[in-house]
């Protein structure tokens, strides 16, 4: 007799949501480092912005590994044969492709007159080796997936309790790439290996508890943008960051009003990959066009919703670009292809749904 086919649990609303929510974060902060700091730093508004930027330090892709580890907390115990191609190889292709797809746009802007000359070797080497571009962010999913998976022998409490201490060790002494990675992994080896904490941290999400897990997030990230001094009180701000963000997901992912940022959570793998680009070509317009600069810092009222419109608009960019690229035949770009050549699913790999309480 065959065995009944396998129960399909619902999707949930609360992980879209924030990495919605963090991918809006991430976009904001790469507007700012990438252009907006260049042309309207000290103007009006700018101070908001900055403010936002060192508020959501402690969240933002902390945010987004916990959300990405949950996820990924069923396919760490699987064998090798069932994850090998949907959680390695398709970050392996998709950082290739897209190593290749930066170097053709900065060998299109130089022909342009836009930017230096280009190493397309050295460039492509260098990446290979070492990310150099906001591609990171791939690297460290696939890095994060293989170790949690290596050590899953390893007792969840020393795995963690290690993992913690080189967050420590990354944000006092590295900088760059290996502090991104080392104070993000352990958020992901949190969820990936107990996502029962996550899932106890869900149920705990009434108002009051809330309340108090939020009044604690504010406090600890006040005080470190307030010295910027850390012997873990950036990690304490990030862990009471993430639990309120994770409680306010749960209360509000399902209202109608929050379908626009579940919307971008289910297309983070898009937003990442494109986003840089608006900003480069933003520089570039505004690097010929100089007066457009000026006149807009003239006027007040336009320097202060610039920002915030450009933001909205470089969302809406990427995920149009995602949907024309697929319509036309192109989703390679976005998913790995299938083994009969076309491209697979959508999603982003640091979203694959099949984390507890996912759809399959």
């Amino acid at each position: 007799m065959p065995a009944p086919p396998e129960t399909v649990a619902p999707r949930l609303d609360w992980p879209d949501f924030a990495r919605g929510a963090s991918i809006v974060m991430v976009v904001l902060l790469h507007l700012f480092l990438l252009h907006y700091l260049y042309f309207f730093y000290g103007f009006p508004g700018s101070d908001v912005v900055n403010a936002v930027v060192d508020a959501t330090l402690p969240l933002r892709m902390p945010l987004f590994f916990l959300v990405s580890g949950y996820l990924a907390a069923r396919a760490v115990q699987r064998p090798w044969r069932a994850v090998l191609r949907p959680r390695v190889l398709l970050l392996v292709y998709l950082y290739l492709v897209w190593v290749v797809v930066n170097a053709v746009f900065d060998v299109l802007r130089e022909q342009f007159g836009q930017g230096g000359p280009v190493d397309v070797p050295r460039f492509l080497l260098d990446n290979l080796l070492w990310p150099q571009t906001t591609l990171w962010y791939l690297y460290a999913l696939l890095l994060f997936f293989v170790v949690a998976r290596l050590t899953r022998w390893v007792p969840v409490l020393p795995l963690v309790v290690a993992a913690a201490v080189l967050s420590v060790v990354g944000t006092t002494f590295f900088d760059g790439l290996p502090q991104h990675l080392l104070r993000s992994l352990v958020f992901y080896l949190l969820a990936a290996r107990a996502p029962q904490l996550i899932d106890l941290l869900v149920r705990r999400s009434g108002w009051a508890v809330t309340t108090v897990t939020g009044v604690l997030a504010v406090g600890l990230t006040a005080l470190y943008v307030a010295t910027f001094a850390d012997l873990g009180l950036l990690l304490a701000a990030g862990v009471a960051s993430v639990a309120f963000a994770v409680q306010v997901s749960v209360r509000v992912a399902a209202h109608p009003l929050a379908a626009p940022v579940r919307y971008l959570g289910r297309h983070t793998l898009a937003i990442f990959l494109v986003h840089p680009f608006v900003f480069i070509l933003a520089n570039d317009l505004l690097l010929a066009r100089p007066g457009v600069a000026e006149w807009m810092r003239d006027h007040d009222l336009v320097v202060i919703a610039y920002p915030w419109v450009l933001l909205a608009a470089t969302l809406a960019a990427c995920v149009g670009v995602e949907a024309v690229a697929r319509r036309v035949g192109l989703g390679w770009f976005f998913a790995l292809p299938s083994r009969t050549g076309t491209a697979g699913a959508a999603g982003s790999p640091g979203a694959v749904t099949d984390g507890p309480g996912s759809p399959r």
